[in-house]
């Protein structure tokens, strides 16, 4: 019933705002030997997606960021799993750098058949996992008023000894193995057109929401029992807070905007359910001239922006493994005049107030839980 009323409401508002609107076709699929240049404003500011159907203006020139993410679309022979994945026509490093996933283009689908690196729950183990159905990325032709609907799933095995906690420690019985199974419903519907504007360019573009649902639930495996799902017992044990939140069903509500001028997305807006941006904004960056850096290759660290600053500064942390950090600023001969800890898995983002500081050069150090340096660097204070 759902599914017809969507279609009913497609073609109707398809019948009234097709004039102007563009047509998207499949040359903005990523191809072997495109790179792909985009940048994530974590603390983004005067963005309005505005969610109503129909035409728009959108400035989003307000965004920034300290680098630019590049990324190579390379054949799937080149993968360093790709005798897993004999179906993929090429290979593309996940825009959070945690591992790569693996594609291929058919009857007008761009879709990834499968991912290998860092598990997403956050286990800290590599794996090599199967969408089955594929994981639909985009279709062509795009137009107004398209409506889409795909299921995917992935499943994937590793031992008990990967939990951080003992959570089968009350039981009779230890699992000789445990699973990951997540169910995807995808939602896209292509809901509005007219001009974007990113830093440096404008482009004109269709604008694509896609409501995700997401079910990730935990098995084990139990003797003559076979699969159980323990995900509640799961829930109840384990202390680790992004583990827990990775469990259960999750909806994932984005903003999509593309256009024929690029084959990166223009702009990727996540937003909760009150309408609140989450996870920062992802766009399409033409500033690549002198701040190009390979996603993977960041190597762990804070990084300062914009430097110099006036008053506020946003550090952004990088590629860092899972500890306790120490953020310091010192004057010019080392004495400490800020300090504040962070908890940090990967990344994170904090916007600091520095107008506390004079005009001048300053340095700015991260420590890890041990108290020893990852890196010192400088921060430029400016005033007007």
């Amino acid at each position: 019933m759902q599914k017809k009323f969507y279609l009913s409401l497609s073609a109707l508002l398809l019948s009234i705002f097709s004039f102007g609107q563009i047509t998207i076709d499949e040359d903005y699929f990523p191809a072997i030997g495109d790179t792909l240049f985009t940048a994530v404003d974590n603390m983004p500011s005067n963005i309005d997606v505005q969610a109503d159907f129909g035409e728009h203006t959108w400035n989003f020139a307000s965004l920034q960021s300290p680098f630019t993410r590049q990324r190579v679309v390379r054949d799937a022979e080149e993968g360093s799993a790709a005798d897993q994945f004999p179906g993929a026509d090429f290979v593309l490093e996940t825009s959070d750098g945690i591992g790569e996933g693996y594609y291929q283009i058919v009857d007008g689908r761009y879709q990834m058949i499968g991912f290998a690196g860092d598990d997403p729950i956050g286990l800290n183990f590599n794996l090599a996992a199967i969408f089955d159905p594929p994981y639909v990325e985009r279709t062509a032709p795009m137009e107004l008023a398209d409506l889409d609907q795909f299921e995917s799933a992935i499943l994937y095995a590793f031992s008990p000894d990967d939990l951080p906690v003992n959570i089968f420690e009350d039981l009779p019985i230890t699992p000789d193995s445990l699973r990951i199974r997540v169910a995807i419903d995808q939602t896209y519907f292509v809901d509005g057109w007219g001009t974007l504007t990113i830093p440096g360019g404008i482009f004109d573009v269709l604008r694509q929401k896609r409501t995700e649902i997401r079910e990730t639930r935990l098995d084990a495996l139990v003797g003559f029992l076979g699969w159980q799902d323990v995900t509640d017992i799961a829930l109840g044990a384990i202390g680790d807070e992004n583990i827990t939140e990775a469990l259960g069903k999750d909806t994932i509500v984005e903003y999509h905007f593309y256009s024929n001028e690029a084959k990166e997305a223009i702009a990727i807006v996540e937003m909760d359910d009150t309408g609140e941006i989450v996870n920062g904004v992802e766009y399409k960056s033409l500033d690549v001239v002198n701040n190009v850096q390979q996603v993977s290759a960041l190597k762990p660290g804070v990084y300062a922006f914009p430097n110099p600053v006036i008053v506020n500064a946003r550090f952004e942390f990088s590629n860092l493994p899972k500890d306790t950090y120490n953020l310091t600023i010192y004057n010019i001969i080392g004495e400490p005049l800020w300090n504040k800890k962070y908890y940090i898995d990967r990344s994170h983002v904090d916007k600091v107030d520095v107008s506390f500081l004079r005009k001048g050069t300053y340095l700015y150090s991260l420590s890890n839980s041990e108290g020893r340096t990852i890196v010192t660097k400088r921060l430029v204070v400016i005033r007007p």
